[in-house]
């Protein structure tokens, strides 16, 4: 097995263990209400001031506690590593294509990483702020940030799709 293979191998379980973790603890602690209304990072389609206000109502103080603790530890470190993983099979995928071209394709998952790791400061301000404390503002830019993680997720998902597709096709 190669060094590369090895750390991809190590990446993935990693990624995948976080991942799994996280929804897990998510779903535990932040799904609230009899309309089990789920953290507003898991909802592709973003959410409104009025939604926003009507979470953080109903999430309460044990679940604000564990938005800003663990979970927003477990949420930063989710798409550092995914973007990595993302990256590394890119790298992988294009070992036929010119290093610049190569390094270019990495803004897909550079900007996925970005958008979740925006998303998530400022969902932790909102978090922070509570529903007394939060504007409309405020819950767009966040919402506009969850919704473009989302966004530059399925365009990296698709790109990468297509490239493993034409690659086993090239092999086949």
């Amino acid at each position: 097995m190669t060094a590369y293979a090895r750390v991809f191998a190590l990446l993935s379980v990693a990624t995948g263990a976080v991942y799994v973790i996280s929804i897990w603890l998510g779903a535990q602690h932040l799904v609230v209400g009899s309309e089990k209304l789920w953290p507003f990072d898991q909802r592709p389609l973003g959410y409104g001031f009025f939604d926003a206000k009507t979470y953080l109502m109903l999430l309460k103080e044990e679940g604000s506690a564990f938005y800003l603790g663990p979970m927003r530890l477990l949420d930063t470190a989710f798409p550092i590593l995914l973007g990595f993983w993302m990256g590394m099979l890119w790298w992988g995928l294009t070992t036929r294509i010119h290093p610049w071209s190569r390094v270019i394709m990495l803004i897909a998952p550079a900007a996925f990483t970005m958008m979740d790791l925006c998303e998530n400061a400022l969902i932790a301000e909102m978090v922070r702020l509570g529903p007394e404390g939060i504007d409309r503002d405020l819950v767009v830019l966040a919402s506009s940030y969850t919704v473009s993680k989302y966004v530059t997720l399925l365009v990296a998902i698709l790109v990468l799709g297509g490239m493993a597709l034409q690659r086993s096709t090239r092999v086949g």
